[in-house]
């Protein structure tokens, strides 16, 4: 094992922000005058995580995932057909805005679902993605969780449906 000087590991770990005089405990250093206190009572100190998933439009790394396009065919006509009022957050790959209040996800099973977003939204705002905190459940629901734009704005998504070909 190599032997490091002393003043050349005090100057690092001064660079790093560590304080002199500082004693390791585990990963965390802390000044040498918390040994002088230990007799005397402590505080309980809690740490929490707030996370934050982005729905991008699909320019990304993950449609170069996708297999290349087939070859454009006629335009198909859609319509809404229902299912579960949940979706599954891992599972959208892009977003694309419609016309009026309603979003397109593309699933990453190259399914496509509509988003219907609550009447004072507009699906234009949305053409940058969204941002979506994560629930326990790992699902984005109709009536209980909102989406947030890049320019500010928040919104619920009122009703989800599969959207298929019309025959």
């Amino acid at each position: 094992m190599k032997r490091w000087p002393p003043l050349l590991v005090a100057g690092m770990l001064a660079s790093l922000g560590v304080p002199v005089g500082a004693v390791a405990l585990g990963a965390l250093f802390v000044p040498d005058a918390v040994r002088d206190i230990q007799d005397k009572s402590w505080h309980q100190v809690s740490v929490e995580q707030h996370m934050i998933i982005r729905i991008s439009p699909g320019n990304g790394a993950i449609m170069r995932d996708l297999p290349p396009p087939a070859p454009e065919p006629p335009p198909m006509r859609l319509h809404p057909r229902r299912m579960p009022p949940c979706v599954p957050v891992q599972a959208i790959a892009a977003v694309r805005p419609l016309a009026g209040d309603r979003l397109l996800l593309i699933l990453r099973d190259h399914r496509l679902v509509g988003a219907d977003l609550s009447r004072t939204c507009a699906a234009r705002d949305f053409y940058m993605g969204f941002y979506i905190t994560p629930t326990a459940d790992g699902l984005l629901c109709a009536d209980r969780d909102t989406i947030h734009s890049r320019s500010g704005t928040t919104c619920t998504i009122t009703q989800v449906h599969e959207m298929v070909p019309a025959n």
